[in-house]
């Protein structure tokens, strides 16, 4: 016998006469089909309602800040970059310079962390993770920045940063009020 059909004819015949794998394939023809056409309805309606753009975050910002010990005021400067809802760039943290991580911005609300090294006299070195919240309005962001972790425990703090034209300092000095 010499079956004259070939390969595509026998897996057509092998689709026809099995009802379970017609089935499947059509739904799965459907639902890639309706997905696609939802991302697509989806990015269509954002240009049409002018979907949200970032707002002119990036660059070098300072601000004043009062920690929750003694003495302890100092100039920090806030150094962002990024595209869409990334964030990163750099913030001071009592003067020392560090990488922001986690870095997000939606609509005019942001979020990072910095971490910073924690040392008490000659015990182990501790992470402090520091959560700064932000929300900015014109050349201003409001903060509120959280310190887990290391030796102590801190209260939330807040306060305000600039948009700066001048560069950064490398390193800030405490300053006494």
């Amino acid at each position: 016998m010499n079956d004259s059909r070939t390969r595509l004819d026998k897996i057509n015949t092998r689709i026809k006469n099995n009802p379970v794998l017609s089935l499947l394939i059509a739904v799965s023809t459907l639902v890639i089909g309706l997905s696609t056409f939802t991302n697509a309805t989806r990015n269509l309606m954002d240009l049409l309602n002018g979907a949200e753009q970032r707002p002119a975050i990036n660059g070098l910002w300072q601000a004043q800040v009062s920690y929750d010990w003694p003495n302890a005021n100092y100039q920090e400067s806030f150094k962002f970059a990024g595209s869409d809802t990334q964030l990163y760039g750099s913030a001071t943290f009592t003067g020392s310079l560090n990488g922001i991580l986690e870095g997000e911005i939606r609509g005019d609300s942001l979020r990072f962390i910095t971490k910073t090294p924690e040392s008490l006299g000659s015990g182990p070195i501790q992470e402090a993770i520091h959560r700064y919240q932000g929300n900015m309005v014109g050349d201003e962001i409001t903060f509120v920045m959280q310190t887990e972790g290391g030796y102590s425990a801190h209260m939330p703090i807040e306060f305000t940063a600039k948009r700066s034209a001048n560069p950064a300092p490398a390193k800030s000095e405490p300053t006494q009020n």
